[in-house]
């Protein structure tokens, strides 16, 4: 074997290892990516992590929040406590792509308006950090929803907690 041949070999080698990783950065299997019980802190600020909800569990309560099965891959409920005040929920979860996640929390706000039987009220529209957020007031806590990439995130608090959590995930 000629030396030029013995090079060729290993560049060959060297650019599949390349080609492999790269497949790999660019597009994770879904049991390596970001576990999303990592996104909730067991605190914030005075608000202490009361309960984590993850795997299986969470995606069974996230499909029973809608009343029906909706296409995500993970999720994530954080329950959060503060002496004497309501308790505050954060839940997200990801969706196969970041257009499915938007879409997703625009059709659940649009709901959340729309049906005459919703307890949400006040809806309004807010930029913040250049995020879209829906905000809501209903059932005695204020509720934000705000997508990032693949992520859609609702948080509910009692409505003077509200703003400080919500400018923690965002």
């Amino acid at each position: 074997m000629t030396q030029k041949s013995k090079l060729s070999g290993i560049l060959f080698a060297l650019s599949i290892v390349i080609v492999v990783v790269g497949f790999k950065v660019l597009f994770p299997s879904p049991e390596k990516q970001q576990d999303l019980g990592s996104l909730l802190p067991k605190s914030i600020g005075e608000w202490q992590q009361v309960q984590l909800i993850t795997g299986t569990e969470a995606l069974e309560k996230i499909n029973h929040l809608h009343g029906k099965s909706i296409v995500v891959e993970a999720g994530a409920i954080g329950n959060y406590q503060a002496a004497g005040k309501g308790p505050a929920m954060v839940w997200i979860s990801r969706s196969k792509t970041s257009a499915m996640t938007l879409e997703q929390a625009e059709i659940m706000a649009d709901k959340m308006v729309n049906n005459p039987r919703s307890p949400f009220h006040d809806p309004e529209t807010l930029s913040i950090n250049k995020t879209k957020v829906y905000k809501f007031l209903g059932m005695g806590q204020v509720h934000y929803i705000f997508c990032r990439e693949q992520l859609a995130y609702w948080i509910s608090s009692p409505p003077a907690d509200g703003e400080k959590l919500l400018l923690y995930f965002l």
